[in-house]
């Protein structure tokens, strides 16, 4: 269950990105997740679609990259500014 906290902690980070780059929407968002990181790919990416419903992420897919390495990382985020 700790996928959700990862997730809604990734979401404050996107969108403090966001704000200050003026973003009206994220269009994509690209993580890699380390196999060793303790992190279930399938519960983050179902954390991050529930997390998503009427955000600045609504409309963005997330891709998940496999690592050999402990980490979680929020690799990119692909902006829509005005």
């Amino acid at each position: 269950m700790h996928e959700y906290s990862l997730v809604q902690s990734m979401f404050d980070q996107i969108e403090s990105v966001a704000r200050a780059q003026g973003a009206i929407a994220v269009r994509r968002v690209r993580v890699t997740i380390g196999s060793r990181a303790g992190v279930e790919p399938e519960l983050f990416r179902t954390a991050y679609d529930l997390f998503r419903i009427k955000t600045i992420c609504e409309d963005a897919p997330l891709e998940i990259e496999p690592a050999p390495s402990d980490e979680l990382v929020l690799e990119q985020i692909e902006l829509e500014v005005r």
